[in-house]
């Protein structure tokens, strides 16, 4: 009896995998699927509408996507590129960014955390903001934005296509 229910758990993880493994994924340079795929939350409490992108990045365990804020209060909107990278190794401590053309990003250092560990060591995640304006985004949006994250102990270069760009433009305003 124990081994058919060993073995019915590893069939039905199995089964599971399969079907995240064969999961259409969004096309993040196409802007009419990005823009379906946007959140949008408002908190009343708050007055804040906040407007969230899909993760752009081709890596499953990394995220980047564009985030917004717009306060009742002002009218005004922040924009800011959110990456998460996900990685094994020493700690990176990532401090800033620049774009392909040089143009230095303010960054904000979110938080650090250790992800799993196993024999061999423990994986690390570093989460950045990367504060930009509506100017700098719109700059933007036919050629996509290609950065690197710079730290102490280790870099990595992320994008964001042009098409997600303008879409994320067209919903957070």
């Amino acid at each position: 009896m124990k081994v058919r229910r060993i073995i019915s758990v590893v069939a039905t993880a199995f089964t599971l995998s399969a079907c995240v493994a064969t999961a259409p994924r969004l096309n993040i340079s196409d802007p009419q699927a990005v823009s379906g795929a946007i959140s949008i939350n408002r908190d009343d409490f708050k007055k804040v509408t906040n407007y969230k992108g899909p993760n752009a990045s081709p890596d499953i365990l990394d995220q980047v996507f564009i985030r917004a804020w717009k306060t009742d209060a002002t009218g005004s909107i922040s924009y800011q590129i959110y990456v998460m990278d996900y990685y094994n190794g020493d700690w990176r401590f990532y401090h800033s960014a620049y774009d392909s053309n040089g143009n230095s990003l303010n960054t904000t250092q979110i938080s650090r955390d250790v992800g799993s560990c196993s024999r061999y060591g423990c994986s690390k995640e570093e989460h950045l903001g990367l504060n930009v304006t509506r100017e700098y985004l719109e700059k933007n949006q036919d050629s996509g934005i290609r950065f690197k994250v710079s730290g102490k102990a280790g870099e990595e270069i992320f994008v964001i296509p042009g098409g997600y760009i303008r879409a994320f433009l067209s919903v957070a305003k």
